[in-house]
C-alpha cells in the first residue's frame, strides 16, 4: 500500500505555523507532536501518533530509544552521509537545542516491550 505525505505534511506545516506564530520557544513534546515552525514538520506524521513507528513510510518507533541514540541519528540525517532527503529537512530545520529538547521527550516515552 503506497501512503502519501503531501497532505498530512501540509497539516502538520500549518499547524507547526501557527504554534510559532504564537512566539514561545516550543517543548520537544510539542516540536514532536506540532513541528517546530521552521520547517521541521511533527514527528507524528511520520512515526505515528505514538510515536510507535510505521511500516508504509518505512519510519521506525521513536518511543522511548536513547536520548543520545535519536541525537546521533539527527545528526547523521543533517550531516553529509544522511540520504533520507525527508528526514534531512527535518535535521536541519531542527536547532540543537530543539533536537535536544525532542530527543530528550522521546527518550521518556514508554517504548514498546521486547518479547524474546
Amino acid at each position: 500500500m503506497t501512503r502519501s505525505i503531501p497532505l498530512t505534511l501540509l497539516v502538520g506545516l500549518i499547524a507547526s505555523g501557527a504554534q510559532a506564530a504564537e512566539g514561545s520557544k516550543p517543548t520537544g513534546s510539542e516540536i514532536a507532536h506540532l513541528g517546530n515552525g521552521n520547517g521541521a514538520p511533527a514527528c507524528t506524521i511520520c512515526h505515528g501518533k505514538q510515536f510507535e513507528g510505521d511500516a508504509a513510510y518505512k519510519a521506525p518507533a521513536l518511543a522511548g530509544l536513547s536520548a543520545a541514540f535519536i541525537m546521533a541519528r539527527l545528526a547523521h540525517y543533517a550531516g553529509p552521509d544522511g540520504h533520507n532527503a525527508y528526514m534531512r529537512q527535518v535535521a536541519t530545520a531542527l536547532s540543537l537545542e530543539q533536537r535536544e529538547a525532542v530527543a530528550d521527550y522521546l527518550s521518556h516515552l514508554p517504548g514498546k516491550k521486547q518479547v524474546n
